[in-house]
């Protein structure tokens, strides 16, 4: 095996993901490829939040996910509160539509996950998790370097 075939199966993994995702996120009316269903999904899970916090979670730029929350706002997903924590800050909070738009992005993670899990053991899953972390670690400490 050389070393470029799990770069490439890993790349292959990743576009099949997003002609999975892709169709059904669109129906919902969200962006593909923009983190807009990872943001909704973070917050429902995790609750209101700072722009900084939900970037650091979402692993998008600020100016990045700036765009985003502006766009999940205008769509009335979303809403600004004052961040009684901060004065200078907003807690990022989902409204009634933006958390029933959430629970159904919740439903179509799940159902990937589903897919994804298929018939693999619950050994070699958590083998393969192990793994896949110390890839990304190996990634992280490349970023680390630069």
């Amino acid at each position: 095996m050389r070393k470029g075939e799990i770069r490439e199966i890993l790349h292959r993994l990743d576009m099949e993901r997003k002609k999975i995702l892709g169709p059904k996120l669109q129906e919902l009316g969200l962006t593909v490829g923009e983190g807009q269903a990872r943001t909704l999904r973070c917050l429902l899970e995790k609750g209101p939040m700072t722009q900084k916090e939900l970037a650091d979670l979402c692993m998008r730029d600020t100016a990045t996910m700036s765009r985003n929350l502006d766009k999940l706002q205008k769509a009335g997903l979303l809403k600004r509160e004052t961040n009684p924590g901060c004065r200078r800050s907003f807690l990022i909070c989902l409204t009634e539509k933006g958390q029933e738009k959430a629970k159904q992005v919740q439903k179509i993670f799940g159902e990937l996950d589903e897919q994804i899990w298929g018939e693999i053991s619950e050994q070699d899953m958590a083998e393969l998790y192990g793994i896949l972390k110390r890839v990304e670690e190996n990634l992280l400490c490349g970023i680390i370097k630069r």
